[in-house]
């Protein structure tokens, strides 16, 4: 099942920087039209974080909302500046043992089927939320760091799309601080998991600081290099590129434009 509209920003291995990614790209997406970020991290998301928010209705508010069989949703989202709506993870642990998969893509369908793009932010690992939001995804955004243990990650979790005969043709490969100097670089990662990266991410001070401000480069910093990359690969991901998907350069250290 795949529903055009969905895009899973997934990373089998945690501390990837997947919610930079989704916070970023979901902004982008926004500038561009309508969109949703759902944060299907559900014991431990940190979207609210990444954009500032500051949630009255959580996933799980949403989950009795269709449950109740009310028919719009819209209210119950929180609102971005950049135009971007927003739906956090529930507020505890506790909040989230208590909600079903089911229920909660229930939601995500409900999302989705308002014809705009709905970015789901998943947990590290594999989980029957990654799963769910992997099966859904028109598109789906593979982080991958430039170290062994990440590399590795992604190659299984190629492996378990390609044993649950989902489509790979759908992934798009992000490599994230594809400037570190840990000994592998980008063009390693790529020949290990047999992809082409889509966006090449540096490990840059300003990402870092977006995240703990609460402004993503894309917000904060619409002008620089590194918001135009995010902002021509959502224009890739939306169809909209003039041309095939590219790659995009690293950047130097301490360069941002």
């Amino acid at each position: 099942m795949s529903t055009r509209n969905i895009i899973a920003v997934v990373s089998p291995k945690g501390g990837n920087g997947k919610t930079t990614v989704s916070a970023n790209l979901a902004v982008s997406l926004a500038r561009r039209e309508p969109t949703v970020i759902v944060d299907l991290d559900v014991h431990f998301g940190d979207i609210e974080y990444a954009l500032r928010m500051k949630p009255i209705h959580r996933l799980d508010h949403l989950v009795s909302a269709v449950l109740e069989h009310r028919d719009d949703l819209s209210g119950l989202l929180s609102a971005h500046p950049s135009g971007l709506e927003v739906l956090c993870a529930p507020h505890d642990p506790v909040a989230a043992d208590r909600l079903n998969p089911l229920d909660a893509f229930a939601v995500v369908d409900r999302l989705a089927g308002q014809d705009q793009p709905v970015v789901l932010d998943t947990a590290g690992g594999i989980s029957d939320y990654s799963l769910g939001a992997l099966d859904r995804a028109r598109h789906i955004v593979l982080v991958c760091g430039t170290d062994v243990p990440s590399i590795q990650a992604g190659r299984k979790l190629l492996a378990t799309m390609n044993e649950l005969d989902m489509p790979l043709d759908r992934v798009h490969l992000v490599v994230n601080r594809s400037n570190a100097q840990v000994g592998l670089n980008a063009n390693d990662v790529e020949e290990v998991l047999g992809l082409s990266a889509s966006l090449l991410v540096p490990d840059h001070p300003s990402l870092a600081a977006g995240m703990n401000s609460g402004s993503p480069v894309t917000e904060s910093s619409p002008k620089s290099a590194i918001a135009q990359a995010f902002n021509e690969f959502a224009d890739d991901l939306l169809g909209v590129s003039a041309g095939p998907r590219r790659r995009f350069l690293v950047l130097k250290q301490g360069k941002t434009s």
